[in-house]
This record gives structure tokens, sequence and C-alpha cells, in this order.
């Protein structure tokens, strides 16, 4: 499936670009890798931030929030919690 996470991960197991096409396939991948990387820490900008500092990426400002695109599907999503923004 283009446009997957499985789009960004070789047959090596290395980071690859080779089957991102265009934008829209580039968009659809960074969602899932945003998505995977929001459950595994719990969208929590410290936990996020501490994984970020042993590689010298920057550093987020707020936490992670569910992605609109994930409603239904999202275990931790709870709509009471949700403001409209």
């Amino acid at each position: 499936m283009a446009g997957s996470l499985n789009s960004i991960i070789g047959d090596d197991g290395h980071f690859t670009m080779e089957d991102i096409n265009n934008l829209e396939d580039a968009e659809q991948a960074l969602h899932q890798c945003f998505e995977i990387i929001r459950l595994l820490t719990g969208g929590n900008k410290d936990v996020v931030n501490r994984y970020c500092s042993l590689r010298e990426f920057q550093r987020i400002n707020t936490n992670m929030k569910a992605s609109k695109l994930g409603k239904g599907i999202d275990p931790w999503y709870d709509e009471r919690t949700e403001k409209e923004e």
C-alpha cells in the first residue's frame, strides 16, 4: 500500500523514500508515523522529548493529540476530553 509506514521501510529494514511517489503518499506515511509515536508515548511531550534528546532531534512544544483522521479507531480517543478547536 503506497503511503503507508511500510512504504518508508525498505526490504533491508532501513528508511527509504523509493516507494513515495507523490505528496499524498508522503502525507499518509507521515500520518501513520505520527500516530505510532503518539500511541507509543501516550502523546506526552516529556516522553517524546526524552527520545528526541537521545538523537539530538528538535524538541516538541506540546502534547500530541489524537489525529482527527483517526477518530473511531484510536483506542485512547475519548470524545469527552477532546475539545473543539
